[in-house]
């Protein structure tokens, strides 16, 4: 656990670090570098926080020490992945419209408390870790280096992750009756905030 928690400690920093720079999402603004434009661009957008804040506390509320470990690791990659195959791939429609929906389905998991299997939490891990990593990746234009915008994806990724995890899992330590309760009801609210915007953008959405 010590471990773990160390990792956590020095992710948040470094996300702690990174929010000391500009505000802005994209390196055309000066004094801001294209790392800084990956973690940003990730850490502004409400449709990709949300998911990563629900994954991070249904990670953090299965209490699983070896496997949350492996969370940190597997997801970061995934949007990295996720983020270099726009290099490649044509954009792909109502990808928005699927990132959003995933926050809904996240959200509701945690809300649940449903014991998901092992390899089907892991499918969610990596199928959504490429989705928001494409929809982020799609930011990078030719005056992006685009090896740095990518990495600063996987590292605000990770620095919710962790921050998401540790923070449930000390709550959780602590045997308060009414934490499991609350951890559930921010999971309800991130589902409904997913049906909300869902309901009032998600046929532009589907059209973009």
């Amino acid at each position: 656990m010590r471990k773990f928690e160390s990792v956590g400690r020095i992710v948040f920093v470094i996300w702690l670090v990174s929010l000391a720079g500009s505000a802005d999402a994209h390196s055309t603004v000066k004094g801001v570098g294209d790392l800084y434009a990956g973690l940003l661009h990730v850490l502004t957008a409400l449709e990709h926080v949300l998911p990563f804040i629900a994954l991070s506390l249904l990670a953090g509320q299965r209490g699983m020490k070896a496997q949350a470990e492996a969370v940190l690791l597997v997801f970061p990659v995934a949007l990295m992945i996720g983020a270099a195959a726009v290099l490649w791939v044509p954009p792909v429609p109502g990808l928005a419209f699927f990132n959003v929906a995933s926050a809904i389905l996240l959200g509701g998991l945690v809300a649940a408390a449903w014991p998901l299997p092992r390899a089907a939490f892991y499918g969610l891990v990596v199928l959504f870790g490429i989705s928001h990593g494409f929809a982020n990746g799609e930011a990078i234009s030719g005056s992006i280096k685009a090896y740095l915008f990518i990495l600063g994806i996987g590292l605000a990724g990770l620095a919710i992750l962790a921050y998401g995890m540790l923070m449930v899992d000390f709550l959780l330590r602590r045997k308060a009756g009414w934490i499991p309760i609350a951890v559930r009801v921010a999971g309800s609210w991130i589902a409904a905030i997913g049906v909300l915007v869902l309901a009032t953008t998600g046929r532009t959405m589907l059209a973009s």
